[in-house]
């Protein structure tokens, strides 16, 4: 059954792997500005890949090294994940781990006018970086309506960025 299901989100899901959705960063204690993109580059039987690109503004005098200001991750979720289905399964059955990455659901929230919007979690298995999404089904391609990005800055430690949809 599960399968079957998986087969038809890829059916029916074929139109979102080309989308890119746009994010604006929040400012933030070290940032004054910055933007992000999501598409999905790699869309398979059982899994896909979202791109996560952001750059980052820093704030006047704060010595944030280049290679910090941008960057790339990839998140690899279960096919699963284009659909609301998949997130009101991960938040009946609890957390889970994909990959070697730990994929739990913090519950519903209402972000904007996007009302039950599912926040998630994931974490990789290197620990780099942590990403928070909400998803609302409203929102094509990943249904992102919001993101919380965590990453590893030197000098200041754990830095959290949050970016909401612009599109």
């Amino acid at each position: 059954m599960k399968s079957l299901i998986s087969a038809m989100l890829v059916l029916l899901s074929l139109n979102v792997s080309a989308e890119l959705i746009r994010h604006k960063m929040r400012p933030g204690r070290l940032h004054s500005s910055g933007q992000l993109t999501i598409e999905i580059i790699e869309q398979r039987q059982n899994d896909f890949d979202a791109e996560i690109k952001y750059t980052i503004k820093p704030k006047p005098l704060v010595p944030v090294p280049n290679e910090y200001r941008s960057g790339t991750f990839i998140a690899t979720l279960p096919i699963e994940y284009l659909s609301e289905l998949g997130y009101q399964e991960l938040s009946d059955s609890g957390p889970t781990i994909n990959q070697g990455a730990a994929l739990e659901h913090l519950g519903l929230e209402d972000i904007g006018n996007y009302t039950d919007s599912h926040h998630v979690k994931l974490v990789p298995e290197s620990s780099k970086w942590e990403l928070e999404a909400w998803f609302h089904p409203e929102i094509r391609s990943t249904g992102w309506v919001q993101l919380a990005l965590e990453m590893q800055v030197p000098i200041f430690g754990r830095y959290k960025v949050y970016s909401d949809l612009i599109d």
